[in-house]
């Protein structure tokens, strides 16, 4: 009776050995700047919250796992660990494998959070689940976002981007800095399974689109900084804060705004510009010349913009007295001027012996001789006289202004020929002209007119689309660009094209004056009677 009883007391004692748990956790942590759960790999349950992971650290597989009534969510198989996403609140885990027995139960220590990430050891009497306890260095990886940001361990700098390096067990604190994100900072702890870390900053700036009206092309100041940009700036980023934002443009007053950059966002900053100008509009003579504090805008007329502030305008023009006119422009308004030389008079006696000449001025007639003509301008004129009967008189004279100037000149009887052709004699005409310059320098004659006219038509016509392009640029806002390049262009062709002209025109006068040579010099058979007969005279004329 005895030796049953030894022998049930030995059966009772192995099976009670066997059936002693194999599993156990070795230790249960928050890892609170793991974002796997928030961010990185997040999974809702079935009221639509964010899960929390539970990292199981084991290097076996064929585990299962409950939680009771809540449920697994879901487990996912990672290297060297386990995932099990459980609804937040829950309390009890029981972990069940097929050779290493059964966790049942297990009461997690901290309160299960929303989207957040735990670590949980686990470990085996028998077997080791995860790596042997013996091993004394482990690895450790921060992968940091920005990919530049600093990495501290332990308060001291280590890395700028990823840093990974071996660590023996025990607890650390690490922080990730970068310019403008806000530093992250926390605790780690390593054990015998590498550790790794993926940081994100928070950015600490955000966006501004920065605009301008009218116009773009204003200069943009940050905080006293001039950006590198004009308006418009779209995605500047600026640090989170209140910051300074100034515009200036030119002939526009300069504007700011006190702004605040929120984390991460985009503001739209726009900036209503005042105009700090006038629009003035100066028309005089067409030939006369505008001048705007003695600087040389244009001629005829002029339209542009004028800052705040006086001016002196003037219109010049040879032989008229210069008007001139004061002005002050206000921010804002519009202002229309005409400005009108005088001319400048002198007047000529004209006196002739004989008297009855005509009197004729730059080719306009003013009466006979004797004369006084008021109101002619001022500089040189060309005087002719001209009396039937006797030689004509050319000269010069130069009116001075308030004078009277005499011209005072006798003209020259021409006396009649003393070989008259009598009136009833027939007018003999040659029977053959032979003149083959004449024609010569007729066609050249001819082409170059032609070639002074078109080359002279292309120079006035870039002229004109040259000022007319100036006159758009001056007040242009978007083309500006385009009607300077055409500016340039049209003021390239203009003196090309006149030039030419001035060339052909000399050409012209050269074969005008062989043409009129030619023209008076001709080789001609005229009929000569002769006594019972007849014969032919050869005249040449020149």
């Amino acid at each position: 009776m005895k030796k049953i009883l030894t022998c049930c007391l030995m059966i009772f004692v192995v099976m009670h050995s066997f059936a002693q748990p194999k599993l156990s956790v070795k230790s249960f942590t928050k890892l609170s700047n793991d974002l796997d759960a928030r961010v990185n790999e997040p999974i809702k349950d079935q009221n639509g919250d964010k899960c929390a992971i539970i990292k199981v650290v084991t290097t076996q597989t064929g585990f299962s796992f409950d939680c009771g009534q809540i449920g697994i969510i879901k487990t996912v198989q990672k290297p060297s660990e386990i995932w099990v996403y459980v609804p937040y609140g829950a309390k009890r885990l029981t972990i069940s494998h097929p050779v290493l027995g059964i966790l049942r139960d297990y009461s997690l220590p901290l309160t299960v959070e929303k989207a957040t990430a735990y670590e949980l050891v686990l470990i085996s009497g028998n077997v080791v689940t995860s790596v042997d306890e013996t091993i004394v260095s482990q690895w450790l990886v921060i992968t940091p976002i920005p990919s530049d940001a600093m990495v501290y361990i332990n308060e001291k700098f280590v890395k700028n981007g990823v840093y990974q390096a071996k660590l023996k067990p025990g607890a650390y604190t690490y922080r990730v800095e970068a310019a403008k994100y806000h530093t992250e900072a926390g605790k780690i702890e390593i054990t015998y399974i590498k550790k790794e870390l993926t940081v994100q900053l928070k950015p600490a700036f955000g966006f501004a689109n920065i605009t301008s009206e009218p116009g773009n092309g204003a200069k943009i100041i940050v905080d006293g900084e001039t950006l590198s940009q004009n308006t418009p700036f779209q995605n500047v980023q600026i640090s989170s804060g209140i910051h300074t934002i100034q515009v200036i443009k030119e002939n526009y007053q300069p504007s700011s705004q006190k702004v605040t950059i929120v984390d991460g966002t985009t503001s739209d900053i726009k900036f209503l510009l005042s105009p700090n100008f006038s629009e003035v509009n100066i028309t005089t003579l067409p030939n006369a010349e505008i001048f705007i504090d003695n600087e040389l805008k244009a001629k005829g007329a002029w339209q542009g913009r004028l800052g705040s502030g006086v001016y002196s305008l003037e219109a010049r023009l040879d032989k008229y007295k210069s008007a001139k006119k004061d002005i002050e422009v206000e921010s804002g308004e519009k202002q229309d001027i005409e400005l009108t030389p005088t001319p400048i008079f002198g007047s000529l006696d004209v006196v002739s012996n004989p008297s009855g000449a005509t009197i004729g001025i730059d080719g306009q007639i003013y009466g006979t001789t004797p004369n006084t003509i008021k109101d002619l301008s001022v500089g040189e004129h060309n005087i002719k006289l001209i009396k039937q009967g006797y030689s004509s008189v050319e000269k010069k004279v130069v009116i001075i202004e308030g004078k009277t100037v005499e011209f005072n000149d006798t003209l020259i009887n021409i006396k009649p020929s003393t070989a008259k052709m009598s009136k009833s004699a027939p007018e003999i005409k040659p029977v053959q002209n032979f003149n083959s310059d004449y024609l010569k320098y007729k066609k050249s004659k001819n082409f170059w007119l032609v070639s002074t006219i078109v080359s002279g038509g292309a120079g006035v016509f870039a002229y004109l689309q040259a000022k007319d392009s100036y006159t758009q640029y001056q007040s242009a806002t978007t083309d500006a660009e385009s009607l300077y390049s055409q500016v340039q262009m049209y003021n390239t062709i203009s003196p090309a094209a006149l030039a030419i002209a001035g060339f052909c025109a000399v050409e012209f006068v050269i074969k005008s004056t062989k043409f009129s040579k030619a023209k008076s010099q001709s080789l001609g058979l005229y009929p000569l009677p002769v006594n019972q007969g007849a014969g032919l005279n050869l005249v040449y004329k020149f």
